[in-house]
């Protein structure tokens, strides 16, 4: 499969070089072989590995709940990438980042991509999850790592300003993720009122 120019398998190679061989210098020797679209495809990969893996193990909760348990893992992961990644830039911009969009959307992609597949896909079987919590505790300090690598290497910041620019985006993200949260909370309330108006009327 080709991204503009850039293979999944060329994809998966760098991520390879940059999980093995963290560096600021690994993340620039590949920031600029692809872009935000590239990055986006490749997380949307990811995504789906592991919605299909949640898809097949919802299914022991019912119809409803696997088709649920495979939207929202497909989805949330996609969105959150492209959310905390736009707030690394934007704020990376505003502590003197000198990198571009597209810098920054590949270099995120290279690591959150293949870590969210295997994370994604082993939380979703029940037993196995379970178990391997420690390691999936781990491979998030790890991410943790790999993002101030990830935009000390995009931006072209020092070790501080990628420091702030990473906590900053992390503390905005909770923030939206609460606000989209509880909007999606209040429409369910909502509905259910509705629904249940809706039921007293027809059945006084």
């Amino acid at each position: 499969m080709m991204v503009q120019g850039v293979s999944i398998n060329e994809m998966i190679s760098q991520s390879m070089k940059v999980l093995t061989k963290p560096s600021v210098a690994t993340f620039e020797e590949f920031e600029r072989h692809g872009g935000q679209r590239e990055a986006t495809i490749y997380v949307m990969v990811a995504a789906a590995i592991s919605a299909a893996v949640s898809l097949v193990f919802g299914l022991l909760g019912g119809i409803g709940a696997a088709l649920l348990s495979g939207v929202l893992g497909f989805i949330l992961p996609v969105v959150g990438f492209y959310i905390f990644t736009f707030l690394v830039y934007y704020i990376g911009k505003q502590q003197g980042g000198t990198g571009s969009q597209d810098e920054v959307f590949y270099t995120m992609a290279l690591f959150v991509a293949p870590i969210q597949a295997v994370t994604g896909a082993v939380s979703a079987i029940p037993i196995l999850g379970c178990l391997a919590l420690p390691a999936t505790f781990a491979l998030g300090i790890y991410q943790i790592y790999l993002g101030y690598l990830g935009t000390r290497s995009s931006m072209n910041l020092d070790q501080n300003k990628a420091i702030i620019t990473l906590v900053l985006a992390f503390i905005a993200q909770l923030i939206i993720a609460a606000i989209i949260g509880a909007v999606f909370a209040a429409i369910g309330v909502a509905f259910g009122i509705a629904a249940g108006g809706a039921e007293s009327i027809i059945n006084p």
